[in-house]
């Protein structure tokens, strides 16, 4: 548990990305508590969608136009879509 956390936090390092950072310590923190209070899901829902969205994009920016990262565009590659898959975990429990 603490190797997957820690490993988080060697990501944040590397990305340099705020919100970035900010998606890892949401994972992080459900992963140490994984019951998570109805009002912090919906208000994290949109958090972490307009994040995932970023993440897209930079990485399609960087693997069209800046060509010069690959390392962190695949990282915001995997980003993106590891945090739609916890977007889409959160509406279910909103239902």
């Amino acid at each position: 548990l603490l190797n997957q956390i820690d490993d988080l936090y060697k990501i944040a390092e590397y990305m340099d990305d705020k919100e970035l950072q900010d998606a890892l310590e949401f994972v992080a923190k459900v992963i140490l508590k994984p019951d998570i209070p109805i009002e912090v899901v919906s208000r994290e829902l949109v958090k972490l969608q307009a994040i995932g969205a970023k993440c897209a994009m930079k990485a399609t920016y960087m693997a069209n136009v800046d060509k010069s990262d690959r390392p962190r565009k695949n990282l915001y590659y995997t980003a993106s879509a590891e945090i739609d898959k916890i977007v889409s975990s959160l509406k279910y429990l909103l239902k």
